[in-house]
Parts: C-alpha cells; sequence; structure tokens
C-alpha cells in the first residue's frame, strides 16, 4: 500500500468517527413529502423598498438549484410543490450619530447638527412551502436578518454624494442579507429532520 492510499484511508477512518458526512443529492423531508420538483413562486413585497423581492426571488432561485435536490420547475402544474415567500421588511435606520463639527470643522452655521455615523440594515421575510399532492402548507418561518454599515458622511463637500454612497451600501447590503435569508430558509426545511 502506498504512503497517499495509506493517508486517504486513515483521512476518511477519522472522518467518519467525527460525524461528518458528504451532502447528497436527497433531502429526508423532501423524500417524505414526495416533493421531486419544486415551483418558486414570484416574491411578494409588503416593503417600501422597490426591488427587493427580485433579489430575494433570484437568491432564493439559485440556491435551492445548487441543492441539487428539488429540480426548479418554470410552471406550477408541473411542480410536486412551492414556496411563496412575502418581504415584510426591508429598511434602514441610523445605528450612530454624530454631529457636525466631529466630522470637519463648520465655518459657519450650527455645529451640533446630528448626522447618522453608521446604519442597521434590516430584511425581514416569510416563507412557506406547499405540497400539491396533499394540498397542504407543510413548512413555514419567518426570518430576519441584520446587518450594519458605515455612513458616508463628506460634509461641506459641494454637490456631496453622500445620500447615493448610502443608498448604493444599502442595495449592497439587501443583496448580502438575501443570500443569508434564504440560505437559513433552506437550513429551517432541512433541519425538520
Amino acid at each position: 500500500m502506498s504512503k497517499r492510499s495509506f493517508f486517504t484511508l486513515i483521512f476518511f477512518a477519522f472522518q467518519g468517527g467525527c460525524g461528518y458526512t458528504l451532502r447528497g443529492n436527497t433531502r429526508a423531508f423532501f423524500d417524505q413529502h414526495q416533493i421531486r420538483t419544486i415551483y418558486v413562486n414570484p416574491v411578494k413585497n409588503n416593503s417600501y423598498k422597490g426591488g427587493v423581492e427580485i433579489t430575494v426571488y433570484n437568491a432564493l432561485r439559485k440556491r435551492i438549484a445548487q441543492g441539487g435536490y428539488v429540480r426548479i420547475v418554470d410552471n406550477p402544474n408541473q411542480a410536486d410543490a412551492q414556496i411563496s415567500s412575502t418581504v415584510l421588511d426591508a429598511s434602514y435606520v441610523p445605528s450612530g450619530i454624530t454631529t457636525t463639527d466631529q466630522i470637519a470643522p463648520v465655518q459657519t452655521g450650527p455645529s451640533n447638527i446630528q448626522i447618522a455615523s453608521g446604519y442597521n440594515v434590516s430584511l425581514k421575510v416569510s416563507f412557506e412551502l406547499f405540497q400539491f399532492k396533499e394540498k397542504k402548507k407543510v413548512w413555514s418561518d419567518t426570518l430576519l436578518r441584520q446587518k450594519t454599515f458605515s455612513a458616508s458622511t463628506y460634509l461641506g463637500a459641494l454637490g456631496t454624494t453622500s445620500a447615493l454612497i448610502n443608498e448604493s451600501d444599502f442595495e449592497r447590503s439587501i443583496s448580502e442579507l438575501a443570500v443569508s435569508v434564504v440560505t437559513d430558509a433552506e437550513e429551517s426545511i432541512n433541519s425538520i429532520f
């Protein structure tokens, strides 16, 4: 036996004892409910943030497709189940406050105007999985994820772009939170068994 084969054998022997396994292309929950195909409904948006439903929808479809244990179909009549989701909140609020005199020396005007130094982003999404054969809801969950980002505070700059930069950071944070929320939703389904 070569050294490489020996070490490979030892590696797998230890892996088996530690509880590590490779994820296959089946899941007990989906097997029990005989779900092999799934239709992803367009995401509903009950927040004030336009377009967030598209971000969540794309992240959800990508995550389900990556799992490989169900196939996404584009026609609900061809699906064993359908997943519906609703964005309940997509917003950001100041998480820290500073004053104008702490950012830059103020030559004229009040020096105690408050400015946000950071923002807290929230994304809250509810999910429901319906199985067609049994005609019932087999899983649901509501998930809230949050993230912070530093504010752009270019005080005193003519034609400041702070608001645009902050909005761009909000968009980027929402995209990251969408991936996190749908990953957690998938794990929530798979943790039932």
